[in-house]
């Protein structure tokens, strides 16, 4: 699917460190933990629409709350209303109205759209020489939330929504060592302007703890955070641990389409926890790959 393949041009070169003395590559992963620990980097907040509806839906707020916070961002409101008649709800009459598109959803499925367009904006490059990565890094979210929302259903006592949301926000570290990154090249630019592949490297190296630090700023559920933090772990089969394994399996299912940082078509899907707590064999895992691949092409329409 080419409209997802993450292009590997290279950027422009790299400066070289003109000093000596300069920290190898693994004293600079841990200079970009240590700023952000030290809270020098500035985390990504949710826009106050989101935290808002949260907070209603927390408190068990009525829907005239949730509307009367919606409709005060139009592009929110429009997101609500095309996804009350989007094909999740195929042979329904079509909704106009934004509080019968908020009874529709469901409050918890409202929430959860908020958050995730909110998210959209997180995912903004703050210099330009990283938007390309910032893409890429939208694209794949998105493909991974929309894989583990088709595997949601497979799974008993996991709401869509909150799956699709965690998928969503697995790779959100990254945002935060992008930001750490750019804030180091500002000050140093002879120093810190990193190659691609090194700043690739330091998002994999970095981006769970990152991303927990986030999560625990956004005061989101603990559930999330824990697919935050491991959805690269090796061994996922303690009874707890299946929404991580799902979200670990549709983040494979994003790599092999190419929706990724470094595409892989030879990633090994049945390797993964998931697809045994599932009970996905080759074929069901093909049809999922073609039904994602749908799925992606149809949401970037809508973003």
């Amino acid at each position: 699917m080419t409209n997802l393949s993450v292009a590997r041009s290279a950027p422009p070169a790299a400066a070289t460190p003109a000093t000596s003395g300069i920290a190898p590559e693994a004293s600079l992963a841990g200079r970009i933990a240590a700023e952000i620990e030290s809270g020098k980097v500035e985390l990504p907040v949710l826009p106050e629409a989101a935290v808002r509806v949260r907070e209603i839906v927390g408190a068990g707020g009525s829907a005239r709350e949730l509307v009367s916070v919606i409709e005060r961002e139009p592009s929110l409101a429009a997101a609500i209303l095309r996804y009350s008649n989007s094909v999740a709800y195929a042979g329904l009459r079509e909704i106009t109205d934004l509080h019968q598109a908020v009874m529709r959803l469901g409050f918890s499925a409202v929430e959860q759209t908020v958050i995730a367009l909110s998210a959209r904006n997180v995912f903004q490059a703050t210099d330009k020489a990283d938007e390309q990565i910032y893409r890429a890094l939208w694209t794949h979210s998105i493909a991974t939330a929309l894989a583990a929302r088709r595997l949601a259903p497979r799974a008993s006592d996991f709401n869509p929504e909150a799956v699709f949301l965690s998928g969503l926000l697995h790779d959100i570290g990254k945002v935060v060592v992008l930001r750490c990154a750019a804030l180091m090249r500002r000050r140093d630019p002879a120093r810190f302007t990193f190659e691609r592949s090194t700043l690739v490297e330091f998002l994999d190296a970095l981006h769970c703890n990152a991303g927990d630090r986030l999560c625990r700023a956004w005061n989101l559920p603990a559930e999330i955070r824990e697919v935050v933090k491991r959805h690269h772990d090796a061994a996922l089969d303690a009874p707890g641990d299946a929404l991580v394994a799902i979200v670990q399996l549709a983040n494979g299912v994003a790599t092999k389409i190419g929706a990724s940082l470094e595409p892989d078509p030879h990633v090994s899907l049945l390797d993964l926890s998931g697809a045994a707590l599932l009970r996905l064999d080759d074929v069901k895992l093909a049809a999922l790959l073609v039904d994602v691949e749908d799925d992606v092409a149809r949401m970037e329409e809508g973003f």
